[in-house]
């Protein structure tokens, strides 16, 4: 059994890729703090770097997660990602979704905590 550092969560929401001036749209299937799994028939052009915009809908406002990354992975089904860098806002979005769809928020406060904080 695979045993990945950081807690992936089933999340739907729209995503834009953009790599070399081509954009590929599709919908998310899974997140994590450290990637996502786009649903897309759409292929990338390369290997280089990804800008990444996952739309949030929010109650009174519509939100986004920013990032840059790669990807990692290209099938039938879409592109897995990794993500390299993003603001602090993102970051805290990020998170926060995470948090929401976990199904023990409290474990991913603790991994989040442990992957933060070396010892």
């Amino acid at each position: 059994m695979e045993k990945r550092k950081y807690r992936r969560v089933s999340f739907h929401a729209m995503a834009t890729v953009m790599a070399d001036h081509v954009s590929i749209s599709g919908l998310v299937d899974n997140l994590s703090m450290k990637g996502m799994f786009l649903k897309t028939e759409a292929r990338l052009p390369g290997d280089g770097i990804l800008e990444i915009s996952i739309v949030l809908s929010g109650e009174s406002s519509l939100l986004s997660i920013k990032t840059k990354g790669c990807a990692v992975r290209q099938t039938d089904e879409g592109i897995a990602v990794e993500f390299k860098e993003m603001d602090l806002d993102s970051f805290v979005h990020l998170r926060n979704v995470v948090a929401l769809n976990s199904d023990d928020a409290d474990a991913f406060y603790e991994e989040y905590y442990h992957a933060i904080m070396p010892k």
